[in-house]
């Protein structure tokens, strides 16, 4: 994990990261589906979920996203099945990068569930060709959520492809800790903290 988290954050112990498949039937921007890949680590001494890519079905939700918050979105296919005995996640673009799924959810209290705010690398877009601009903002969001009904079962997470883009299976699969699924209310705010990077 400490390849691929900022030199200003530092790995959770134990380490572990994190899979998000969304569907929003209703946003400023219209419905969309977003799959992020996370990584769980450290900011001082606070628990966060580092976004290290994601898909993203709908093109004004991905300038939304990558422009408003930071979020490091690729267009792509994004699917989220829900049945009475499994949930199934798939993330693609043009080829499946990763697989999730749920089987056998039973009922858990809401507040055994847990979103931790999210940090993103924000850039600004250079003004110049080939020329990079040096502008880079370490961005928190806090998502403000209400959980209206919440699950959990035995999960599985495979990576059916691997390639030097959208190379999900960079952060494997050793052991599957949790698996959850939630329906709720939520609402991306404006970013907590934005700090120079």
């Amino acid at each position: 994990l400490l390849s691929w988290l900022p030199p200003k954050l530092t790995r959770s112990t134990p380490p572990y990261a994190v899979i998000s498949i969304e569907s929003y039937p209703e946003s400023p921007v219209g419905p969309f589906s977003l799959a992020t890949q996370y990584i769980g680590c450290r900011a001082g001494f606070f628990i966060r979920a580092f976004a290290l890519q994601a898909v993203v079905d709908s093109v004004p939700a991905l300038a939304a996203l990558r422009e408003v918050w930071g979020v490091p979105a690729k267009l792509g296919e994004v699917e989220l099945s829900v049945k009475k005995n499994r949930v199934r996640g798939i993330v693609s673009r043009g080829r499946k990068l990763a697989k999730v799924r749920l089987d056998e959810p039973d009922p858990i209290e809401p507040d055994l569930c847990r979103v931790d705010p999210v940090l993103c690398l924000r850039l600004a877009p250079s003004l110049q060709e080939n020329v990079r601009h040096d502008l880079i903002q370490l961005v928190q969001l806090d998502p403000e959520y209400e959980i209206k009904s919440s699950s959990r079962g035995h999960g599985s997470v495979e990576y059916p492809t691997s390639g030097e883009d959208d190379a999900w299976d960079i952060l494997p699969c050793r052991n599957v800790i949790s698996t959850v699924y939630c329906e709720l209310d939520t609402e991306l705010p404006l970013a907590r903290f934005v700090m120079p990077y």
